[in-house]
């Protein structure tokens, strides 16, 4: 059972993410929400340099790279967040907290009770159609372990509370390989060898995938992760 689910944040996701999406996951699940956001301590050592510069959005003017500037700009963002993660809970009487942390590397969940929720692709909205191409689907990767295993039982706790049909992605030492092992109310896809995003994303797509779980064990490396384009889910 997932007690609590940790959102993984960063300066450049911050601004798009939808908090409601991500806190309906967790009430699905039963689970705390902690919302972790990372600061790039490595753009506040570049703008103490004192030459580097940066370009406005809205202008397009270059001027001074300037730590207060950045700081400021992450104590807004924490503000925002922590407003609107607490208005969102309270509407849906959720535990949550929200950090911040420096930590650049991703990693796995520390319990078997806790998921880590990344945010490399935005969230789209159910919506019904007839067609399964047409349909957002929840997908899960299976590998065939324990891991994989509850990772199944997640997905179909949390596609019961947001009405999404279930993907499921054998790889060949998951007990569903075989299509005449199809479990229950689950689409399955034995075409998967490894988690090669030159397979996957094609796949992703033609699904319309709004959340993808993984094993933790089995998670992509982050330079696949971040071309896959949708939220994962890392199951312990």
């Amino acid at each position: 059972m997932i007690r609590r689910l940790i959102l993984r944040l960063d300066t450049a996701t911050a601004d798009r993410v939808s908090l409601a999406d991500c806190a309906a996951l967790a009430e699905a699940l039963g689970a705390e929400l902690l919302a972790e956001i990372e600061e790039d301590k490595r753009l506040g050592e570049l703008a103490a340099l004192g030459f580097m510069t940066e370009v406005c959005g809205s202008s397009a003017a270059v001027r001074p790279l300037s730590p207060e500037r950045i700081s400021r700009h992450t104590e807004q963002q924490v503000r925002r967040l922590s407003d609107e993660l607490g208005r969102i809970a309270r509407d849906r009487h959720l535990q949550w907290s929200l950090v911040r942390t420096s930590n650049q590397a991703p990693r796995s969940p520390s319990h078997h009770d806790e998921a880590v929720l990344q945010l490399h692709g935005a969230v789209t909205s159910y919506r019904a159609t007839r067609s399964h191409a047409e349909r957002p689907h929840l997908a899960v990767i299976d590998a065939g372990d324990d891991a994989s295993a509850r990772a199944l039982s997640c997905a179909r706790r949390i596609a019961a509370h947001r009405a999404l049909p279930i993907l499921l992605l054998a790889l060949p030492d998951s007990p569903w390989h075989r299509q005449h092992l199809l479990p229950p109310g689950v689409a399955v896809r034995t075409d998967l060898a490894c988690l090669d995003s030159t397979r996957l994303k094609p796949l992703l797509r033609a699904w319309h995938v709004q959340w993808l779980l993984i094993p933790a064990s089995d998670q992509p490396r982050p330079e696949t992760a971040r071309t896959l384009g949708v939220p994962l889910l890392l199951i312990p």
